[in-house]
Parts: C-alpha cells; structure tokens; sequence
C-alpha cells in the first residue's frame, strides 16, 4: 500500500474510532493535560486562543466582523483584479515605431556667443549587417555576456533581475556579474524607447519585451541587438563598427577571442576598453574571462578550448576629421570636460545636447594666426607651441592652440603639455615675498652663489655678475637667477610653492614635495602646463583673484532643462596690494627688460620671458581683460620638453623674449582688437626694503685714470640707476667693480668709478638714473634685447 494510501487509511480508521468512543465528560471537555510527552506542549484551553471565544464559543473584537473566509476571498479579489489590470495594461501597450535610436539627435557644441556652432558629435557611425554575416562565436559570446538564458526565456527573465540585484550587492555595486535586463529587453529600450530611468519605461519594455519575443525569431532580436548596441568610442554602433574599430577587420573574420572582447566591452566601453589607462586593462581582461567562462556554461565552448583563449590585442581609437585642424583640440576638450562631469559618452553622441563653450571665435581666429604667423620657420622640425589664455576672474577659456591638427596629433600642447616652465614662475616668487613684507627695493645677490643646499652653484645666463645686490624690480625685468634663488633660500621654497598653487599652478604630487624643498623652484625647474600657467597669470591679471580654468559654460537637454551650468565664483588668493606691486615689477620686464617685444602691443601690458636651459622657452602676461601662455619646445608624451632647441629660427638659442613673445603679442594684439584699453593699479608699496642700497661714499668729480686707480674705484655697487653694473676693475690697481654689466670694463683706463664708461676717460659723479637714456636698440640682437652697453644693457638673466 503505497504512503498516500496508508495516510487516508488512517484517516478513515480515526474518523470511525472517533464515532464510537464515549461521550467526553464536561470536566474532560473543559480541560486536557499541559504536559502530555511528545505531543508539542502545553495545551489549551477549549475556550478558544487566549480567551479569543466568550463562554458560548462567540468571536470577540474585529474578528466578530472578518473571517478567514472573507479575508481569503478578499485577497483573492484583489489579485484577480491585479491580473486583469495587467491584462489590460498589456493589451493596451502596441509596439511602437522604431525611433529611440532612429531619432538619436547629434549633440552641438556653440562658441561662446550661445549660437554660433563650433562643432558636434553624433552617432553616424553604424553599419547594418545580417545575422549570417556575424560568426557563431559572436553570437555566443554577447549571449554568455549579457543573458545566458536568452535561447529560453520569454524576453524578460525574472530570475535574472533577482540574482542581478544580489550580485550588485555582493560585489559591492559591481556590474561584472552581469545586469538584470535580456537582451530583448536591452534592444527594446535601445530601439523603441527612451533611457528614462523611469517606472512607466520599464513598464513598457517588459510588455514590448514579451510582444517582440513572440512575434520575432531569437536570431532576428539577436541581430537587431548586436547591430544597434553601443560600443563607445564617440559614435560606434552595431558590431561591425565596433569590429572595425578595436581590430580593424570586418566582422565576419572575428576570431573566437576577439568576439569574447568585443563582448565584454559592450557591458561599458568607458570602464572596459583596454587602450584608455592602465585600471580598464585590468578590467578589461576580467571581464573577457567572465565572458568566456559564460561560453563554457552554455556549452558554446569546450573548456580546452577555453583555456588555450588570451586576451585579445585591441586597436586604440582612431579619431576622425571631426577633430580635424586645430580647433579639433576644442572640440575633445569640451567632450572631456562634459564626461569629467558625469555625462556619458552616450549621451554626449546621442543625447541631443545643446553644450556652450568657453571659447571665443576672435581670440581663437587670433591664436591661430598669430603661431602660424610667428612660430620659427628655419630648421624648426618637431617643434611644438601650445597657448591658451584666460578671463581673468572668471576662468573661462576663450582661446587655445593645442597644434595644427587634433586628428594627425592627439596630443594638446597647450594641456597635454607638461614641461619646465624656466623663469615665468618668477612671478610668483615676488608674490610670495611681497606677502611676508618683502618690498621690491629689497636688494639680493647679482652674482653666482655657491652654497651646500643649492648643490651645484646658481648662475646667470652667460655667467654674468652684477655686483653685490639687485633690486627686485632690475632682478624681475633682466630675469637674475642668482638673486631670486637668493631671496627664495630667505623666505622659503615652502612659501614660493604655495603662492604658485594657490594662483593656479599645478605640479605631480611627487614633484610638488621635491619642489619644497628646493629653492631652484624659483627659476623653473618644476613641470607645468600652459593652460595652468595661463590661470595663475590670470589670477594676477584679476587683482589676486583666482578662479579653476574651465571651457565648457553650460548644457541644455532637448527637453530645455539645464543639467550643467557654470558660476564663475572667484576666490581672493592674493592681497591686491602685493599684486599691484608684482604687476609694476613684470610691466618693467616689458618696458625695459626682456620682454620688450610685447611692447608692440601698444597698451599697458605685464609679462615674463622663460627659459629652462636650451629644451624650453616661455612668455605669459596679461593686461586686464586678458591672460596667455606661450610655451615653445619639441617632443610629446613624456619626451615633452627634453629636446634640444638649439639652432631653432637661426638662433643659437631659443628664448622666451623672442618666438613666445611675438606669438603672445600678436595673439593678444588680435583677441583684443575692438576692446577699451585698461590701465593697471598704481603701485602699492608694498612692505619694507631687505638689504637696502648703502649711502655711497662721496667721489670727486673727476678722476684721474693713472696706474694708481685711486680709492674711487670701492664705490662700485652701484645706484638705484646702476644696479647691473658689471667688472669694470682693468682700468686701475683699486678700481673696484665699475663699468657697465656687459661692457667688459677693459676700456676703464681712466673711470675707476661705478658709472666707468664703455670707452674709459673721466669718470663721473653717481646719479640716480644714467646720463643717457637708453636706446630702442642698444646694440642689440635681432630680438631688440640690449647686449651691452651700461647698466641699461641686457641683464644675461636665466631666460632672454
């Protein structure tokens, strides 16, 4: 007798014993034992649960008025009615036109002015092909990556989002496990509906999901999936595309491994494409051997064949002429900037986005010309010249040259660019010292130092020596190594870095700790970028107000909601006193310094030249509206800046006060044009004088020029007027330093005193300026910097 009989056996046997058994007792009926072995425990009283009976078996409370009848056919009630509103909601739903992808809207980037186009990015680049042309592997390999139960389910797999949700949390919020949407469900939502992370849309893509499964052949939604599905890279859709662009072959000759990558990669091109940095690398080959792991699961693959399979080498993307030219560079920049604030690839190439930019038609029209125009012509191969420049106060970028063409070189020389940025950095030295009551009458050494932090001795370009002291404005505008290291080593390396990064600067994090501790900081050494270096000399520009550089001013979806805009909101980094002060300092490296070519500019102007030995040359400045950067050097990636300039434009070597200068003026010249000239603050005053001039002994007005030489020759240091004065001590025994700084001193026969003339002969009484002014062209070179002359000659400083 089988247990299913055995047990109604039972019950038949104990219904007819309990017919016959005697009437129970009213005591026995009232009450049982509480401790009968092995049935479960104390008993109850007859009375009902916890007295839920009165004495005449009545229910008491709400349940006098609901019973498990009514609750259970109440609930019953309700789910029939929940199934007929489904029914109906399904019923209702039809499969719409093909339109979510059909109706992708490119994405335009506009110039400044909100209307005129500077360029876009669409999702064009898609290539239709049948199920037949797509091989097995493929299919397979997209199947065990994305819905291993596709051959079986019913286009929506319940399952799958349950173990999708537990796989989420397990793996701490990692999709590597794969999503809880079938591949039906993906094409539904790629082809006919919107991404709109919304119920009502998920809704809709499990009706239609259902629909098309039973209306269409799994190859056919396979197909119709694996030939919309985003692969990344700017605009590749379907798999052949995206054959076409990771191995540059069509995708029929796709062999087992490259379809298990090609697979792998759909889940999220921007975490999984190998060529974007070493972390996707890593993800990369994960998430292959996840998918080929998959293909041995649903016997797609033998496992001896799945241990013989490595990852695939994957093709780097390939740009297109959408990039081409140099406002190329300002198109990935804004496509950078829009991903660096959370918008996806995706919608950038199919989201319809309205994006303004930073930048200014003017000023970039300007830029270009002004490097095609200006840049060295004679045996200038491989050299590089980046520029940007900035609003002063706000951020915004409103030109940059990043090279000639985005598409034949990639890599930006004006962001990408990070190299020695030699003198320019000076700036920010003064800033540093004006903050700690340092005036520019303080006065540091001109001549080379020798000291154990320093290492190997600090020299002036040319090896020139000036004497004991310099002020810091001759120091600044004839660009003295030897004095600002000096006054570094008083205040600080420290002090000098955090001036530079609060104004903009921006160092790796292992160079920012070297650059501390070094007071070679101060003239350079140090790798920057020239759009970074554009900012900080745009916080000088604004008054010691610094703001993050920035090109992309806002973005509207087609809808007109504006998910992303930018408030310039300025920070005060700087005293506007100690600017004011730095800015008259950096005028005179443009009046009588190194940066004279900037004087063409015809309008107040404030600037640095920079030099780092003969691999780079710099020149930024400002005027109130505007700030730029000029860098010059060969090489990209990590050989940037590490080759020679030399012989560059005919010169022996290539400075800051010559090719950067002239592409900074004529740039500036053209960004400018139509717009009010400003003038700069007056001078603050900033601060006491450190190490003043001392009070100069008495001379005679004349003095003889004998063998003796005379006692004159001890006043040498110099005036306010002749700070720069070289050797001039051959024209006597005691002469002392006289001459001017370039003149050599040989013609001091007769000077013996700190004004000795170039050509000897009576010397002269100390004034506070020269006897004569100083020429446009003071025997000059073909950059119309002085070469010597009196103490108004070239300085020989780190940069020319």
């Amino acid at each position: 007798m089988t247990n299913q009989g055995r047990r109604r056996a039972g019950g038949r046997a104990r219904t007819a014993a309990s017919k016959n058994a005697a009437p129970k007792t009213a005591a026995s009926a009232g009450a049982v034992s509480s401790s009968t072995p092995g049935r479960g425990g104390s008993r109850r009283y007859a009375g009902g649960r916890n007295g839920k009976k009165d004495a005449k078996g009545r229910r008491k409370g709400w349940r006098k008025f609901v019973t498990w009848k009514a609750f259970g056919l109440y609930t019953l009630g309700m789910m029939l009615l929940g199934v007929a509103g489904i029914s109906i909601a399904y019923a209702m739903t039809d499969i719409p036109e093909a339109n979510a992808f059909a109706r992708s809207e490119a994405t335009i980037v506009y110039w400044n002015d909100g209307e005129t186009e500077l360029g876009r990015f669409s999702a064009e680049n898609r290539e239709t092909v049948d199920i037949s042309e797509i091989p097995q592997a493929c299919q397979d390999a997209v199947v065990a990556a994305e819905d291993r139960s596709f051959y079986e389910n019913n286009g929506f797999d319940p399952v799958g989002l349950v173990r999708a949700g537990i796989g989420y949390i397990q793996n701490n919020g990692s999709t590597a496990a794969g999503g809880g949407s079938t591949i039906t469900q993906q094409y539904v939502k790629n082809y006919y509906l919107t991404q709109d992370q919304t119920l009502t849309r998920k809704v809709q893509e499990l009706f239609i999901s259902v629909k098309i499964d039973q209306q269409l052949d799994k190859d056919d939604i396979l197909a119709s999936y694996l030939n919309t599905i985003w692969f990344g890279r700017g605009g590749v859709y379907g798999i052949q595309t995206a054959s076409r662009s990771y191995f540059g072959v069509p995708v029929s000759e796709l062999d087992t491994a490259q379809c298990a990558a090609l697979a792998g990669i759909l889940r999220s091109p921007a975490r999984y494409d190998p060529t974007l940095g070493p972390e996707n690398t890593e993800r990369f080959q994960n998430r292959f051997q996840y998918v080929v792991d998959g293909m041995v699961e649903i016997d797609a693959l033998d496992a001896a064949s799945a241990e013989t399979l490595v990852p695939p080498e994957v093709v780097p993307e390939q740009n297109t002429n959408m990039y081409g030219g140099p406002n190329g560079y300002l198109l990935q920049q804004v496509r950078d900037e829009l991903i660096d604030n959370g918008f996806t690839e995706e919608q950038i190439d199919t989201g319809g986005l309205r994006v303004v930019s930073t930048f200014d038609p003017q000023a970039q029209s300007a830029a270009i010309q002004a490097v095609e125009a200006e840049r060295p012509q004679e045996d200038a191969d491989g050299v590089r010249v980046g520029l940007a420049a900035v609003t002063p106060g706000d951020g915004a970028v409103v030109a940059m040259y990043g090279g000639p063409d985005a598409v034949e070189q990639p890599f930006n020389d004006a962001i990408d660019a990070s190299v020695q940025g030699g003198s320019t950095v000076k700036a920010f030295t003064l800033t540093a010292a004006l903050e700690q009551g340092i005036s520019l009458e303080s006065r540091y050494s001109g001549n080379t130092l020798t000291d154990p932090i320093l290492g190997p001795p600090v020299h002036n370009q040319g090896d020139q020596e000036y004497g004991e002291a310099i002020d810091l404005v001759t120091a600044t505008e004839n660009s003295m190594n030897t004095a600002f290291v000096d006054l570094t080593m008083q205040i600080g390396p420290d002090s000098v870095v955090d001036s530079q990064l609060a104004s903009g600067l921006a160092y790796a994090a292992d160079e920012e700790a070297e650059m501390r501790q070094n007071p070679r900081v101060t003239i350079g050494i140090g790798h920057v970028r020239p759009i970074d270096m554009a900012e900080a000399y745009a916080t000088l520009a604004a008054g010691g107000r610094h703001a993050d550089w920035y090109t992309v001013r806002s973005v509207t979806e087609p809808g007109g909601n504006v998910p992303y805009s930018v408030e310039p909101a300025p920070e005060s980094v700087l005293d506007p006193g100690v600017v004011a002060d730095t800015t008259f300092a950096l005028s005179q490296v443009v009046q009588n310094g190194s940066g004279q070519e900037a004087q063409n500019l015809n309008r107040p102007a404030a600037g640095k030249t920079g030099t780092h030995e003969d691999l780079t040359a710099w020149f930024s400045g400002y005027v109130p509206q505007l700030a730029a950067s000029v860098a010059i050097f060969r090489g990209d990636g990590e050989t940037a800046g590490t080759v020679s300039l030399d012989g560059v434009g005919g010169y022996d070597t290539t400075t800051g006060g010559r090719f950067p200068a002239r592409i900074w003026t004529a740039f500036m010249a053209g960004a400018l044009d139509g717009m009010e000239i400003e003038e700069f603050p007056e001078p603050a005053e900033v601060g006491e004088p450190v190490n003043p001039t001392p009070t100069p002994t008495p001379t005679p007005t004349e003095t003889p020029g004998d063998d003796e030489g005379g006692d004159n020759g001890d006043n040498g240091d110099g005036n306010d007027g002749g700070d720069d004065n070289g050797d001039g001590g051959d024209g006597g025994d005691e002469s002392g330093d006289g001459g001017g700084d370039t003149s050599g001193g040989d013609g001091g026969d007769e000077s013996g005193t700190e004004w000795g003339g170039s050509e000897g002969g009576t010397g002269e009484t100390p004034t506070e300026e020269p006897t004569e002014e100083p020429t446009d062209e003071p025997t000059s070179d073909e950059n119309g910097n002085a070469n010597g002359g009196g103490d108004w000659g070239d300085a020989g400083g780190a940069d020319r």
